[in-house]
């Protein structure tokens, strides 16, 4: 007989350990940066086309670079890029003789959350499913790729979303 007294476990709280490391879980996915040569576009998509595109502008065959992606961590840069943005739309008050100017101004925040708000609905078609967020603790920084802050704003670009680090010779 052995002295060594034996170790409980409790099966709930490994159940939910490991619901919870799978909540968290990075999920792995992919975004295909596109480059039409003839007419130097840029832009990206989420669906794989194992057989090359089209540009549907000109009818050149694209040139495409893939690039991996935890859609939990963009999912997440993103929510917080809106959020940003969100604060940037409160702290701008303009007195009224001003708003004729700072239109412009108002109207590129609108553009940077609509397209924060597609980038999200195009990661959750790379999951076919709404993605959950990493937990507010979560530091992106963590991520072991280039991470790019746009300045004055303060949002956050992954390495998927600069098409320049892919084209190079392309000025974005």
């Amino acid at each position: 007989m052995s002295n060594t007294p034996a170790k409980v476990i409790n099966l709930a709280d490994r159940r939910a350990k490991k619901e919870d490391e799978a909540r968290n879980a990075p999920i792995s996915g992919w975004i295909t940066w596109l480059y039409c040569p003839k007419c130097k576009s840029l832009e990206y998509s989420e669906l794989e086309m194992p057989n090359g595109r089209v540009h549907k502008k000109c009818g050149t065959l694209v040139e495409e670079e893939e690039v991996q992606i935890d859609v939990r961590a963009e999912y997440t840069i993103s929510l917080r890029n809106s959020k940003r943005l969100d604060e940037l739309f409160k702290e701008t008050k303009i007195p009224g003789f001003l708003k004729p100017f700072a239109k412009k101004g108002m109207g590129m925040l609108e553009n940077l959350q609509a397209a924060e708000v597609q980038y999200r609905k195009r990661l959750e078609n790379i999951v076919n499913g709404p993605v959950n967020s990493y937990p507010e603790e979560w530091d992106e920084k963590s991520l072991e790729m280039e991470l790019k802050t746009l300045d004055p704003l303060g949002l956050i670009l992954t390495e998927a979303r600069q098409p320049n680090l892919h084209f190079p010779e392309v000025d974005s």
